[in-house]
């Protein structure tokens, strides 16, 4: 990737030098606002618990053993990224993956520390190993910048719901969450859906 060329590089082709001083661009300060979501133990648990089916408050406190002011915290950081959402179902109110994508973030973290684990055990050949781990890299990125684009459908999405019915935010996922359950279809094209007619109603 460019951003890890090395200096003899930067110096036989100083032009680039303004383009890599401006910082991070969009994409990836959006991916780290991602990561810093789901940087805590038990954020991290709660993504997991949810990636098996939605949970109340009860049952997210009992899987993370933690106390019902502190989970509270955790669940506004993780709604915050647009990671969970909050919805009322069966009679409760329990929370959700917003996406499936969104465990893909764990995925992700379980690999590189299994590839971690695996170098730091020895290896005869630690030079040959750099090939998987640039291509687990390239992975991983391809699956964030997934997520990303997932996430910026799914929100206008729920925009264009809650600006047609008049409604507010949550209760435009939650009826992108009906929809999708309701055809049988993912969160994702369910939004794709939406935004597909909502284009079609437009007026010439």
């Amino acid at each position: 990737m460019s951003s890890h060329n090395t200096g003899s590089e930067s110096r036989t082709a100083p032009t680039a030098a303004p383009v890599h001083g401006g910082g991070a661009g969009p994409t990836m300060s959006a991916a780290a606002d991602v990561f810093k979501a789901v940087a805590h133990p038990v954020r991290a648990q709660i993504l997991e618990l949810l990636s098996r089916g939605e949970s109340s408050i009860p049952e997210l406190c009992e899987g993370t053993g933690v106390k019902n002011t502190h989970l509270a915290r955790h669940l506004t950081q993780l709604r915050g990224q647009q990671l969970i959402h909050r919805i009322w179902s069966g009679g409760r109110l329990v929370y959700r993956l917003a996406y499936p994508e969104a465990a893909g973030l764990l995925a992700a973290a379980q690999a590189v520390l299994q590839a971690r684990t695996a170098s730091a055990d020895g290896s005869l050949q630690p030079v040959r190993e750099e090939l998987p781990d640039a291509a687990l890299v390239d992975e991983q990125l391809s699956m964030l910048e997934s997520l990303l684009a997932s996430r910026s459908v799914i929100a206008e999405a729920r925009t264009s719901i809650a600006a047609r019915r008049g409604c507010t935010p949550e209760e435009a996922a939650a009826e992108l969450f009906r929809t999708a359950r309701t055809r049988g279809v993912t969160l994702l094209e369910a939004a794709r859906d939406e935004l597909g007619n909502g284009q079609e109603q437009r007026p010439t």
